[in-house]
């Protein structure tokens, strides 16, 4: 077959094996989310709160008279081996003389002998932080008797805790919701470590602005993102009301603690200019959202309010109403645009 060599004619086969990549890409998301579109609290883990409008009613299941508890037939979860490389030690249990005619018994196994039976048990092992001193010694001049002194580094005595245990305290107070006190026993009961409350504090200071980059990065994610989902809800700090916001996509939630349940606090969430389609409550806050860019769930709303709302609505907009129970108790179905 002649190579092709037109430039025109390379350019054509090039642009149709782009077009070909980007035909299968957009097919795998249309199957994805089709499949998506089928889910509900009948047939996925979607909470009912979250069902989408049409949704069947979730079937309450009547007592069966069953105990709890695994029930006969039912798939086995056996016990899973780990492999050699993790384990710490293994003990073996050889039998020395033959339980009928109790000869000796051979030390090694034979050809026909199956495999050794297991059981495996894990633990920790003995838990104490590795504690390294640091030392600033001193020294005398022989020759002029003046004494020297080599200071320990600053950025080594700004803190008394190591990295790998800061990170192991932050974890629990931020995905375990550990309390200060609770930290405070955890590293002297556990680790070995004497600790104060005010260390604690220090402590969890320390993680929180070696994870700024990382919470800044989830941010401008969401504030780029085509479509987000934006709520908000009391939160006490130290004492005080705060509000924990929360705006998230299909891969990144970012949440924010801020003094503040209005248009500010919403400006430090997504920004100063907010873009994309923002789901949410019509929470005054958020109006400030461009309004053809706001998908809104009514079911915290009165009746007039929802008629108020779409009547202020712009012919030119698009504006999504999520099914939902007002307080009057009407009925909000389907979706409306103008």
């Amino acid at each position: 077959m002649a190579t092709v060599t037109c430039p025109g004619c390379l350019e054509r086969d090039a642009r149709i094996a782009t077009l070909e990549r980007r035909v299968a890409e957009l097919q795998a998301t249309v199957q994805d989310l089709t499949a998506r579109l089928g889910t509900n609290a009948t047939n996925s883990g979607t909470p009912p709160s979250a069902n989408p409008p049409g949704a069947p009613r979730p079937v309450t299941k009547k007592a069966t008279g069953r105990r709890p508890g695994g029930q006969p037939g039912h798939p086995a979860r056996l016990k899973r081996r780990l492999p050699a490389e993790r384990l710490h030690k293994v003990v073996p249990f050889i039998p020395s003389h033959c339980d009928r005619c109790h000869e000796p018994l051979p030390p090694h196994p034979g050809p026909d002998d199956p495999e050794p039976s297991w059981h495996q048990v894990a633990d920790l092992p003995k838990v104490a932080a590795l504690v390294t001193e640091y030392q600033g010694h001193y020294r005398t001049c022989p020759c002029c008797s003046r004494l020297n002194h080599a200071p320990i580094p600053q950025d080594i005595k700004a803190t008394g805790i190591g990295p790998r245990l800061a990170a192991t305290l932050g974890y629990l107070a931020g995905s375990h919701r550990v309390s200060s006190r609770g930290l405070e026993e955890i590293t002297e009961d556990v680790f070995n470590v004497p600790i104060a409350l005010g260390t604690v504090a220090n402590v969890r200071a320390e993680v929180s602005d070696a994870l700024a980059p990382a919470h800044a990065e989830a941010l401008q994610i969401v504030r780029d993102a085509a479509v987000k989902h934006v709520d908000e809800t009391s939160w006490k700090l130290v004492g005080k009301l705060c509000w924990l916001w929360v705006a998230a996509t299909g891969s990144v939630a970012a949440f924010l603690i801020h003094a503040k349940r209005s248009a500010e606090a919403l400006a430090v969430l997504l920004g100063e200019t907010v873009t994309g389609f923002v789901c949410s409550d019509r929470w005054s806050a958020l109006a400030r959202a461009p309004v053809h860019d706001v998908i809104t769930c009514m079911a915290r709303r009165p009746f007039p309010l929802v008629a108020r709302q779409l009547l202020s609505v712009p012919s030119s907009s698009h504006y999504g109403l999520i099914r939902g129970k007002a307080r009057t108790g009407s009925s909000i179905r389907g979706a409306a645009r103008r």
